[in-house]
């Protein structure tokens, strides 16, 4: 089955997320087996210069202190990945639904209850229709965002698009997109609803999440999942067109 570009491009760019997921755990490996300790110096770590790494230079050189900064280190990249993860798909998500729009597809589902207006001078400034179809389709997927509700987002494009998609793949990938709420605006400190609705999501003593290789993991191949199953929707019922599709 063909792919779309939309999709192409998320996987590469998830492919680059993946080679840093995997190199903070190479790091991580290679800083507590003490491939990078100095005994001969005060230094945390080797090659740190106290000159330009004035912030490192404060640390201790001790086991527990190179710990705590690596794992501090792994904390952010993990971090920023599941933050990068929703925005990917959100991404994929407002350029399938510009490209459907694009290609000639049913413009009532697509606007739906999110009707506006646009102003004439707006119309002949944009130029051509594909500036109008992104026009218009930016203000949908602003209005759906506005929302706030990852599950409303799927299910919504989902419905515009007439897209199958199996309620099971959505439910798998919920707890992993909408953790990034709560990293954005609460540094991972989980809300009790959300706690309630996936107690399979674990935490840390302080009530953040538990930022782990195995959470990144499932995070990934299940949203991953899911994407694939729009993107299989999408260009199975050719709602793009061809120059949309990868060769």
């Amino acid at each position: 089955m063909p792919k779309s570009k939309a999709f192409h491009s998320f996987e590469s760019k998830l492919a680059y997320f993946d080679d840093d997921i995997e190199l903070i755990d190479v790091l991580r490996d290679g800083v507590l087996g003490g491939d990078l300790t100095d005994p001969q110096t005060n230094n945390l770590l080797k090659h740190l210069n106290p000159q330009k790494h004035q912030h490192l230079a404060r640390r201790q050189n001790s086991e527990g202190s190179r710990r705590n900064t690596i794992n501090h280190l792994r904390q952010t990249v993990y971090s920023s990945y599941l933050k990068d993860l929703y925005e990917e798909v959100t991404d994929y998500l407002r350029l399938i639904l510009e490209q459907a729009s694009r290609n000639g597809f049913n413009a009532n589902r697509v606007i739906g209850e999110h009707s506006f207006k646009m102003d004439a001078k707006l119309v002949l400034a944009l130029g051509n229709w594909d500036a109008v179809c992104q026009a218009v389709t930016e203000s949908v997927f602003q209005s759906l965002e506005a929302e706030r509700s990852t599950l409303n987002l799927l299910r919504k494009v989902a419905s515009k698009l007439g897209l199958d998609i199996d309620d099971q793949l959505i439910d798998n990938a919920l707890p992993y997109l909408e953790v990034r709420h709560f990293l954005v605006h609460s540094d991972g400190q989980l809300s009790q609803e959300y706690i309630a609705k996936y107690p399979h999501i674990h935490r840390r003593g302080n009530g953040n999440v538990n930022l782990t290789y195995t959470l990144i993991s499932n995070a990934r191949s299940s949203v991953q999942a899911l994407i694939t199953a729009y993107d299989e929707e999408v260009t199975g019922k050719n709602l793009i067109s061809p120059q949309d599709l990868m060769p």
